[in-house]
């Protein structure tokens, strides 16, 4: 993987992160407004915290690839 793969895939991630902390921020309100129960909102937001978690492990991956450490 070159230099500028590494980058493109970097700024996807990003992208991928920003949605994912949008459903959570829309997953909130639905909890607040009572659109959604408790359980509800725990088991949805499950799966969107480990996507969250594999996304920030491969930034992390890569910013090691690109000799950058961790920040």
């Amino acid at each position: 993987m070159s230099v500028n793969e590494i980058k493109r895939r970097s700024k996807e991630l990003e992208r991928e992160q920003d949605a994912l902390l949008e459903k959570l921020k829309d997953l909130k309100g639905m909890l607040e407004r009572g659109e959604i129960s408790e359980k509800e909102y725990e088991e949805k937001r499950h799966p969107i915290e480990r996507a969250l978690v594999e996304i920030l492990d491969r930034q992390a991956q890569m910013r090691f690839l690109l000799g950058e450490g961790p920040s």
